[in-house]
């Protein structure tokens, strides 16, 4: 099952500094652990070296949070989506279907980048006799919806992806 859509979305990262040192004030019987061994790499979290600092910009994976309830599917995604990326995406969206979701709500506010992969998810939604709405949307996100819906204007197509 996934976390609650109000759950954090980015992963929790460790201190990269070392422990202070027991300072003469300090009570006699402090004593300092050494630290452990190191925590395993979690798959779902990339590998960001330390070198790479606090303005490495960012992060690409694909994270996506969603809570189904009365028949309202609310999506979170965050990172990159693309051909390959959108694949859970689209497996969640026929999930939720399948279990009743008739109203899509989603929030793309952390998504950085985006191609017509995430249209092509949400046109299927549509085309499902769906509908969805956009409760925010990152820069990548709205210059793809523009995009979408200016060329659908030109051509005469009909709108279908559009919220």
């Amino acid at each position: 099952m996934n976390p609650p859509i109000n759950a954090p979305i980015l992963p929790a990262t460790r201190a990269l500094t070392a422990p202070s040192a027991p300072t003469a004030s300090a009570a006699p019987s402090a004593r300092t652990v050494p630290p452990g061994p190191p925590e395993p790499h979690d798959p779902r979290t990339p590998a960001r070296s330390a070198e790479a600092g606090p303005d490495a910009g960012p992060d690409p994976l694909p994270r996506i949070r969603s809570a189904l309830r009365d028949g309202v599917l609310a999506v979170t995604l965050a990172g990159e989506f693309d051909h390959y990326t959108c694949a859970p995406l689209r497996g969640l969206l026929d999930e939720g279907a399948v279990r009743g979701a008739r109203r899509l709500l989603l929030d793309a506010t952390r998504v950085s980048f985006c191609d017509s992969a995430l249209l092509d998810a949400l046109d299927r939604w549509v085309l499902s006799g769906r509908s969805w709405e956009l409760a925010g949307a990152s820069r990548s996100v709205r210059l793809l919806l523009s995009l979408e819906e200016r060329i659908r204007s030109v051509n005469g197509v009909p709108q279908g992806v559009g919220p």
